[in-house]
């Protein structure tokens, strides 16, 4: 929930906003890692970092947030 509240709580830090980024895109790796043994994982967040290098490191996301499929899963009708 909220991957991304260390970044934007360092917004105006972009020191500390590059540390928490790196710091994510190593966790996002060791999914990446486990992707044989993970079908599903659910990440929320106010912000859409999908396409930037932050998830290099976890490249085969599929974006839902507005897919029909799922929309009373992602809070919406």
């Amino acid at each position: 929930d909220e991957y991304d509240k260390p970044i934007l709580d360092n917004i105006d830090n972009p020191a500390i906003a590059a540390e928490m980024r790196e710091g994510l895109k190593n966790l996002y790796s060791v999914l990446k890692e486990q992707d044989a043994n993970i079908q599903f994982i659910f990440m929320t967040g106010v912000t859409k970092f999908s396409k930037v290098s932050l998830f290099s490191g976890l490249n085969q996301l599929t974006d839902i947030t507005i897919s029909r499929d799922f929309s009373t899963i992602c809070g919406y009708t």
